[in-house]
Protein backbone atom coordinates (compact mmCIF):
# COMPACT_ATOMS: atom_id res chain seq x y z
CA UNK A 1 0.00 0.00 0.00
CA UNK A 2 3.06 2.22 -0.02
CA UNK A 3 5.45 2.68 -2.96
CA UNK A 4 8.63 2.09 -0.97
CA UNK A 5 8.93 -1.54 0.25
CA UNK A 6 11.02 -0.42 3.25
CA UNK A 7 7.86 1.01 4.78
CA UNK A 8 4.46 -0.28 5.77
CA UNK A 9 1.16 1.38 6.48
CA UNK A 10 -0.75 1.05 9.74
CA UNK A 11 -4.32 2.23 10.08
CA UNK A 12 -5.85 3.29 13.37
CA UNK A 13 -9.56 3.83 13.83
CA UNK A 14 -11.00 6.07 16.50
CA UNK A 15 -14.67 6.28 17.38
CA UNK A 16 -16.16 9.69 17.98
CA UNK A 17 -19.07 11.93 17.14
CA UNK A 18 -19.02 14.84 14.75
CA UNK A 19 -17.93 17.99 16.54
CA UNK A 20 -16.67 16.26 19.72
CA UNK A 21 -13.14 16.90 20.97
CA UNK A 22 -11.61 14.00 19.04
CA UNK A 23 -13.38 14.92 15.80
CA UNK A 24 -12.36 18.56 16.24
CA UNK A 25 -8.68 17.86 17.01
CA UNK A 26 -6.21 18.95 14.36
CA UNK A 27 -4.66 16.43 12.02
CA UNK A 28 -1.30 17.00 13.71
CA UNK A 29 -2.76 16.29 17.16
CA UNK A 30 -4.41 13.08 15.94
CA UNK A 31 -1.27 11.86 14.18
CA UNK A 32 0.78 12.57 17.33
CA UNK A 33 -1.77 10.72 19.48
CA UNK A 34 -1.77 7.75 17.10
CA UNK A 35 2.04 7.72 16.99
CA UNK A 36 2.22 7.65 20.78
CA UNK A 37 -0.37 4.87 20.97
CA UNK A 38 1.54 2.77 18.43
CA UNK A 39 4.63 3.16 20.60
CA UNK A 40 2.71 2.26 23.78
CA UNK A 41 1.41 -0.88 22.07
CA UNK A 42 4.90 -1.79 20.91
CA UNK A 43 3.93 -1.72 17.23
CA UNK A 44 6.32 1.08 16.27
CA UNK A 45 8.63 3.53 17.96
CA UNK A 46 7.81 7.21 17.59
CA UNK A 47 10.95 7.92 15.57
CA UNK A 48 9.97 5.24 13.07
CA UNK A 49 6.72 6.95 12.09
CA UNK A 50 7.52 9.03 9.00
CA UNK A 51 4.11 10.31 7.94
CA UNK A 52 0.44 10.28 8.76
CA UNK A 53 -2.89 11.19 7.29
CA UNK A 54 -6.27 11.73 8.91
CA UNK A 55 -9.52 10.76 7.26
CA UNK A 56 -12.66 11.79 9.07
CA UNK A 57 -15.59 9.61 8.10
CA UNK A 58 -18.91 11.04 9.22
CA UNK A 59 -21.65 8.57 10.01
CA UNK A 60 -19.31 5.61 9.53
CA UNK A 61 -21.68 3.07 11.01
CA UNK A 62 -25.03 2.18 9.47
CA UNK A 63 -28.04 3.44 11.38
CA UNK A 64 -31.14 1.29 11.44
CA UNK A 65 -34.62 2.73 11.02
CA UNK A 66 -38.06 1.34 10.20
CA UNK A 67 -37.30 1.28 6.46
CA UNK A 68 -33.81 -0.21 6.78
CA UNK A 69 -34.55 -3.68 5.39
CA UNK A 70 -36.53 -2.47 2.40
CA UNK A 71 -33.96 0.24 1.62
CA UNK A 72 -31.08 -2.24 1.69
CA UNK A 73 -33.13 -4.65 -0.44
CA UNK A 74 -33.56 -1.89 -3.04
CA UNK A 75 -29.82 -1.20 -3.04
CA UNK A 76 -29.07 -4.92 -3.43
CA UNK A 77 -31.57 -5.28 -6.29
CA UNK A 78 -30.02 -2.32 -8.08
CA UNK A 79 -26.47 -3.62 -7.64
CA UNK A 80 -27.44 -7.11 -8.82
CA UNK A 81 -28.91 -5.69 -12.03
CA UNK A 82 -26.65 -2.71 -12.76
CA UNK A 83 -23.28 -3.66 -11.28
CA UNK A 84 -23.05 -7.45 -11.16
CA UNK A 85 -19.24 -7.40 -10.98
CA UNK A 86 -19.14 -4.97 -8.03
CA UNK A 87 -18.01 -6.58 -4.78
CA UNK A 88 -19.46 -4.89 -1.70
CA UNK A 89 -17.95 -5.76 1.65
CA UNK A 90 -17.80 -4.60 5.22
CA UNK A 91 -20.09 -2.35 7.22
CA UNK A 92 -20.36 0.55 4.82
CA UNK A 93 -20.29 -1.47 1.63
CA UNK A 94 -23.11 -3.72 2.76
CA UNK A 95 -24.99 -1.11 4.79
CA UNK A 96 -25.17 -3.33 7.84
CA UNK A 97 -23.48 -3.26 11.17
CA UNK A 98 -21.45 -6.38 11.68
CA UNK A 99 -18.64 -7.22 14.02
CA UNK A 100 -15.15 -6.49 12.76
CA UNK A 101 -14.34 -10.15 12.12
CA UNK A 102 -17.36 -10.58 9.85
CA UNK A 103 -16.71 -7.27 8.11
CA UNK A 104 -13.12 -8.33 7.40
CA UNK A 105 -14.25 -11.80 6.31
CA UNK A 106 -16.50 -10.24 3.67
CA UNK A 107 -13.48 -8.30 2.42
CA UNK A 108 -11.40 -11.47 2.16
CA UNK A 109 -14.22 -13.29 0.42
CA UNK A 110 -14.79 -10.37 -1.97
CA UNK A 111 -11.10 -10.50 -2.92
CA UNK A 112 -11.49 -14.23 -3.61
CA UNK A 113 -14.55 -13.50 -5.74
CA UNK A 114 -12.45 -11.15 -7.86
CA UNK A 115 -10.07 -14.09 -8.31
CA UNK A 116 -12.89 -16.38 -9.50
CA UNK A 117 -14.70 -17.71 -6.43
CA UNK A 118 -18.43 -17.25 -5.96
CA UNK A 119 -19.02 -16.50 -2.30
CA UNK A 120 -22.34 -14.89 -1.37
CA UNK A 121 -21.12 -12.13 0.93
CA UNK A 122 -24.65 -11.32 2.07
CA UNK A 123 -24.77 -14.70 3.82
CA UNK A 124 -21.99 -13.82 6.25
CA UNK A 125 -23.67 -13.68 9.65
CA UNK A 126 -27.10 -13.68 8.02
CA UNK A 127 -28.57 -16.23 10.42
CA UNK A 128 -26.77 -15.24 13.60
CA UNK A 129 -28.27 -12.94 16.17
CA UNK A 130 -26.36 -10.96 18.71
CA UNK A 131 -27.77 -11.07 22.20
CA UNK A 132 -24.91 -9.27 23.84
CA UNK A 133 -26.83 -8.56 27.02
CA UNK A 134 -27.56 -12.22 27.68
CA UNK A 135 -25.06 -14.42 29.45
CA UNK A 136 -25.83 -17.58 27.53
CA UNK A 137 -25.81 -17.85 23.76
CA UNK A 138 -27.18 -20.50 21.50
CA UNK A 139 -24.57 -22.41 19.55
CA UNK A 140 -25.04 -21.93 15.83
CA UNK A 141 -23.55 -24.23 13.22
CA UNK A 142 -20.25 -22.88 11.98
CA UNK A 143 -19.54 -23.38 8.32
CA UNK A 144 -16.53 -21.54 6.94
CA UNK A 145 -16.14 -21.59 3.16
CA UNK A 146 -12.96 -23.29 1.99
CA UNK A 147 -10.55 -21.06 0.11
CA UNK A 148 -8.78 -22.78 -2.77
CA UNK A 149 -5.11 -21.83 -2.79
CA UNK A 150 -4.36 -23.83 -5.92
CA UNK A 151 -5.97 -26.63 -7.94
CA UNK A 152 -4.80 -29.39 -5.58
CA UNK A 153 -5.05 -27.75 -2.19
CA UNK A 154 -7.94 -26.31 -0.20
CA UNK A 155 -7.57 -24.61 3.16
CA UNK A 156 -9.88 -22.76 5.42
CA UNK A 157 -9.29 -19.13 6.22
CA UNK A 158 -6.75 -19.29 9.04
CA UNK A 159 -8.15 -18.64 12.49
CA UNK A 160 -11.63 -17.61 11.39
CA UNK A 161 -13.46 -20.45 13.18
CA UNK A 162 -12.00 -19.31 16.48
CA UNK A 163 -13.15 -15.74 15.97
CA UNK A 164 -16.88 -16.10 16.41
CA UNK A 165 -18.89 -19.23 17.16
CA UNK A 166 -21.99 -17.64 15.59
CA UNK A 167 -20.38 -17.22 12.18
CA UNK A 168 -22.34 -19.07 9.55
CA UNK A 169 -21.58 -18.78 5.89
CA UNK A 170 -23.16 -20.77 3.11
CA UNK A 171 -22.08 -19.68 -0.30
CA UNK A 172 -22.20 -22.55 -2.81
Amino acid sequence: MVPDPRFTMLGLEYFCFECDALWSASDGELIAMATNELAMLGLANCAGVVDGIVVRQAKAYPMYDHNYRSNVARVREFLESAARNLQVAGRNGMHKYDNQDHAMLTGLMAARNVMGSSFDLWRVNSDAEYLEDEVESVAVETAIPPIALDENEERRLPGISALDPTLSVRDR
